[in-house]
């Protein structure tokens, strides 16, 4: 635990921007890259097909790995898989950049993907670790504002790079995360619990998570990708099961998997970026159709992002007053009514400005609420293993948001394809409504004398 002299130096806030600042940039690897794909397919000759999985590969690795990064952070604490993780970030974006053929970008996303799977996971596990009640809303908030900002700003950035220096100067931006590392070092608990981590159960987790994320990734574009992995999927799922039934302390604990309230949280942690990436995706893709460029389309989303981003900032005093359930079904019902008005793209652009407003600050409620239900609602001995959980069910509904406007698109239009999106946060708004009343949903009044489940489990 830290001393209280490092705990009046690292304070939420400055915690907050130092490890949102390194997440952020890790997620650059998605937003920085998709601007410079066309000129990255034209230096390296790539089809289509081959420009998709520059974003596809390192989702595909990031979603998978996001899990066993939890669970590993349980065993020896989050410092050593932070300078691991961010180092394996850096040398795969270092690769990718100066990479001769596809073969060799292709590798180095995937091992960008690996490394940055370990920072949103053991970014929350280590802010839940360190602070408690008032303090850890506080930074859980500000952790996702200041993320918020940086992947915001990641088309412009991504954009600008690429007009000065080129498509391989954009790719390398996530080099820049080595320089956060010093402060992960000195905030991240260096000592775990010491349980041995069930070595089966990760890579059962591993396959699944990326089987089911190759069907979503390819739906726009089925093939022999999509079959393999639906082909797949199923027999390794049972699997899984049986093996958190056989092994209740393995992998996957089974106290996480039968907590109420993780299992609700990550319905609404899967709705919440269906939506909001379905949105990033639709909007520029409609507006590029009407000849707008990279900039101008960072520049109409700006605005939204900036004040989601102050939302996230002084999201602790909404969960104080709502709760954290109130504070999460507010946030997914902004995110319902943004991609609606953001639908109506067809008609007027301003009209996805004003969406975007609510898909934003909708996404800035709602995440870092949920983040601090799950951790509240278990043990410490497990949270990295149920933020890893929740983290990996969060970018499996980023991957599904893609794919919603892929696959519908041409059906529906872009617009209509971002309408059925809405579906989503309004079924997650019923699964927690109707949740039974737990502890981990509230907000001050609760965290002032500690998480209640969290004695309960002890006992």
């Amino acid at each position: 635990m830290p001393t209280r002299t490092e705990e009046s130096v690292w304070s939420p806030t400055r915690a907050a921007v130092g490890l949102g600042l390194l997440w952020g940039l890790s997620a650059m690897g998605t937003s920085a890259t998709s601007v410079v794909l066309g000129p990255l397919s034209a230096g390296l000759g790539l089809s289509t097909a081959g420009s998709a999985w520059v974003l596809t590969s390192f989702a595909l690795m990031l979603a998978a790995s996001t899990a066993v990064w939890g669970r590993v952070a349980d065993s020896v604490g989050t410092r050593t898989p932070y300078l691991v993780g961010v180092t394996l970030l850096a040398l795969g974006a270092a690769l990718a950049a100066l990479a001769p053929s596809f073969w060799l970008l292709l590798l180095g996303r995937l091992l960008q993907g690996l490394g940055a799977g370990a920072v949103p996971v053991l970014t929350t596990t280590t802010l839940s670790a360190r602070y408690d009640g008032d303090d850890r809303t506080v930074a859980l908030g500000r952790t996702n504002s200041v993320t918020l900002v940086l992947t915001s700003l990641g088309p412009l950035l991504g954009g600008a790079v690429g007009v000065l220096v080129g498509w391989r100067g954009s790719v390398l931006l996530p080099v820049l995360a080595l320089a956060l590392l010093p402060v992960a070092y000195r905030l991240a608990p260096s000592r775990g619990t010491g349980v041995r981590v069930d070595a089966v159960g990760a890579g059962l987790v591993a396959a699944t998570a990326a089987s089911l994320l190759v069907v979503v990734q390819t739906l726009g574009d089925p093939g022999v990708l999509t079959l393999a992995g639906a082909v797949l999927a199923p027999p390794l799922l049972l699997a899984l099961v049986l093996r958190v039934r056989g092994l209740p302390e393995g992998f996957v604990p089974l106290a996480v998997v039968r907590e109420d309230v993780v299992v609700r949280a990550g319905v609404a942690a899967a709705a919440m970026p269906t939506v909001y990436f379905a949105g990033l995706v639709a909007v520029p893709l409609v507006l590029a159709g009407r000849g707008w460029d990279p900039m101008q389309n960072g520049l109409l989303l700006l605005p939204g992002a900036l004040l989601g981003a102050a939302v996230s900032f002084n999201s602790a005093r909404v969960i104080g007053r709502l709760g954290r359930r109130g504070t999460a079904l507010l946030g997914l019902a902004l995110s319902a009514v943004g991609a609606l008005v953001s639908a109506g793209v067809g008609v007027s652009p301003w009209l996805a400005g004003a969406g975007f407003v609510g898909l934003s600050t909708g996404y800035a409620l709602a995440q870092p609420s949920l983040v601090g239900s799950v951790a509240a609602a278990v043990e410490p001995r497990v949270r990295g293993a149920a933020l890893g959980l929740f983290t990996l069910v969060f970018f499996t509904g980023s991957a599904l948001g893609s794919a919603l406007v892929g696959g519908l698109g041409d059906l529906l239009g872009l617009p209509g394809a971002l309408a059925v999106a809405a579906v989503a946060p309004t079924v997650a708004v019923g699964v927690l409504a109707t949740a039974r009343d737990s502890a981990a949903w509230g907000g001050r009044p609760v965290d002032a004398d500690g998480p209640r489940d969290e004695r309960r489990l002890q006992r």
